[in-house]
């Protein structure tokens, strides 16, 4: 083994300490004095001493390290990719808590007359038109924190984000809002509303009145008979599509109890990954065969697909997908939901610079660009290393500190969604 803080030898050097040299490694010289050479006696101390100021270099050199390594930078720039604590910690937990509350905080309050982002009648302005589907995602941030914790004031907050927003756009058929953009209707408006209902549910049922309580199972319950009416669990759209009408069943499963939405949810679940003959080429594409029943040691992807394309591989639309099966992993602990999870994650991960937490999302079934780079947020590390996966609790506290810091840092509309999707799922995943 080659001292702390010495070079590797290599090729003749191989049988010499080695020091760099202007021309790169050279083998230390052999003293002589007088024409004789010095005692094998006084080479060995004084190699002995080389060895102690060489392992003093070292330690230095470790500790400067291991400062630069816990340095605390924005989730753009370089960090360890090592936690100070492990993911699931009371110190990692509290941190990301204070970040989410700070952000929350911030977010509501109206600052000057020119501040356009503030929270009033349920809506969380942003200076530009409504997005429907984002702006539940504070009120979802509000419900996973009130979980957390005894403070009332933010089961208000989400109360007073999500009541306006159910009594305003669902409609009688169950449907959640009208279709966003070029969206022909509202079933991914719907898809995606419901999810961030459900899991505010999810996350703060117990706490509401028995009246509210109600009122948001029926609109969740609503919003899944919307999609069985209008055929969206018979129908692949995308894998992330699918596979979010699959969380949408299994919340109202977990809310009502019903063994109907169990059904439908599990059907979905096997719909999302085998579609069918009728849909070829769609579906779960397995890219390392698993051995473990849990996927842990496999990996793969939903296919997507832009319209009109051929399905394949989209790291950006995986990492959705990632999130979708997380948050149905995290509610239901379903077996199938948490392979499903663990391959989405083993094939994100080579992908990802763990310096920056950055996610290689390049020449995408979707995303074709060249060179593309998103930050790497979603909550499925923390929810797997909840499950107990070593490699991933080895690294979910630096990936959430960094998913926290980035999302938290943008209050518009699309980032508010992510609010949602993938900050209130890690708060949850911390309980």
């Amino acid at each position: 083994m080659p001292l702390p803080g010495t070079p590797r030898c290599s090729g003749d050097d191989r049988s010499h300490l080695c020091i760099h040299g202007r021309k790169g490694l050279t083998a230390m010289p052999v003293i002589r004095l007088k024409g004789r050479a010095i005692s094998v006696k006084v080479r060995t101390i004084m190699l002995v001493a080389l060895c102690l100021v060489l392992l003093a270099v070292g330690a230095v050199g470790r500790v400067v390290t291991s400062r630069e390594d816990h340095h605390s930078g924005s989730p753009m720039e370089p960090t360890s990719g090592i936690p100070d604590e492990p993911a699931l910690s009371r110190p990692n937990a509290e941190a990301l808590l204070k970040t989410a509350r700070d952000s929350l905080e911030a977010s509501r309050r109206r600052d000057s007359s020119d501040d356009e982002y503030f929270f009033a009648n349920g809506i969380w302005e942003t200076g530009r038109p409504l997005c429907i589907r984002c702006n539940i995602g504070p009120g979802v941030v509000a419900a996973a924190l009130a979980s957390s914790g005894a403070d009332r004031s933010l089961v208000k907050l989400a109360v007073q984000t999500i009541d306006p927003a159910i009594k305003e756009y669902q409609a009688r058929n169950g449907s959640l809002g009208p279709g966003a953009d070029d969206e022909e209707g509202p079933d991914i408006q719907t898809m995606t509303f419901a999810t961030q209902l459900g899991m505010a549910l999810y996350a703060i049922g117990p706490q509401l009145d028995d009246n509210r309580r109600a009122r948001w199972t029926e609109a969740l319950r609503g919003a899944t008979e919307f999609l069985i009416n209008n055929g969206n669990y018979a129908w692949y759209t995308n894998g992330n599509i699918a596979l979010g009408n699959a969380l949408v069943a299994a919340l109202t499963w977990r809310a009502t109890g019903d063994d109907r939405y169990r059904a439908v949810y599990w059907d979905a679940i096997e719909f999302a990954q085998n579609p069918g003959d009728k849909w070829p080429g769609r579906g779960l594409v397995i890219t390392k065969k698993p051995t473990s029943d849990s996927g842990a040691d496999g990996a793969g992807y939903l296919t997507e697909a832009r319209s009109g394309g051929r399905p394949g591989f989209d790291a950006d639309y995986t990492q959705v997908q990632a999130d979708m099966a997380a948050m149905t992993a995290l509610v239901t602990e379903d077996s199938r939901a948490v392979r499903l999870t663990n391959l989405l994650v083993n094939q994100l991960m080579p992908r990802v610079d763990q310096t920056r937490w950055l996610l290689n999302t390049s020449n995408g079934s979707r995303h074709t660009d060249r060179v593309r780079f998103v930050p790497f947020t979603t909550s499925a590390l923390t929810v797997l290393a909840r499950r107990g996966r070593p490699d991933l609790a080895a690294v979910a506290g630096a990936q959430s500190k960094s998913s926290a810091a980035y999302v938290t840092s943008d209050r518009g509309e699309a980032a508010y969604k992510m609010w949602g999707y993938r900050l209130a799922p890690t708060i949850m995943a911390m309980r």
